[in-house]
């Protein structure tokens, strides 16, 4: 009696331990897509980037996703991200703002798009809603309209390249050069307008004999 009960309690160890082992081996793996599926997530980032062992970069962002297992690692900021450059006394030189933006690791290179405001030491202020950013070749660059204030001046156009400090930069293709004090309001489609003038005064009455009737133009030499 007592043999069989130690066969007995043989068995169930043994019909235990292969429980266990197969418990341990139907684990299901959900696989995702790496190129769709961020490695890492981070909210409400605040943190610092090097360059040539240099801290150069502040950046700000409410969302931080990381691809880094996709074919080509990037990262992205859907709601948008604010990047500040600094001096060697971590004192802020630049500071550039999107909506949203794209980082290629491989290419340390940028996409910035909807309402990129860019500014430098000087003022320079630059307003677009797609620029480029290329840290190897430390230079920005865009196809789509730009608004640059300048020097006391506006300068809107296409076809913009610029070096990273807005010190030197060329425009393809100016559509209008006007001075700043105008508060001309940028392309529409920069998301950047300015404040709407003011209502304009009801005309004055005209009296007899006096040019500039109403519905007419007025002459005047230059």
């Amino acid at each position: 009696m007592r043999r069989l009960l130690h066969i007995a309690l043989t068995v169930i160890a043994i019909l235990a331990c292969q429980g266990c082992k197969d418990d341990s081996t139907s684990v299901v793996k959900h696989p995702t897509n790496p190129e769709e599926v961020p490695t890492m997530t981070t909210t409400d980032v605040q943190t610092v980037i090097s360059d040539s062992g240099h801290t150069r970069y502040r950046i700000n962002a409410k969302v931080w996703n990381m691809y880094e297992e996709a074919q080509h690692p990037h990262w992205t900021f859907p709601q948008g991200v604010t990047c500040e450059e600094l001096d060697n006394n971590y004192q802020t030189t630049s500071t550039l703002k999107c909506d949203s933006a794209y980082f290629d690791k491989e290419y340390n290179l940028w996409t910035l798009t909807g309402n990129v405001r860019i500014t430098n030491p000087n003022g320079d202020v630059v307003l677009t809603d797609e620029l480029m950013w290329d840290q190897h070749q430390h230079k920005l660059y865009s196809e789509a309209f730009i608004h640059i204030e300048k020097q006391g001046r506006i300068i809107e156009g296409y076809g913009y390249e610029s070096n990273e400090k807005l010190t030197t930069y060329t425009l393809r293709q100016v559509e209008a050069i006007f001075p700043i004090d105008e508060r001309r309001m940028p392309h529409p489609g920069s998301g950047n307008a300015a404040p709407s003038p003011p209502p304009a005064a009801p005309p004055k009455p005209v009296q007899p004999g006096q040019p500039g009737r109403p519905g007419q133009p007025t002459q005047e030499n230059r």
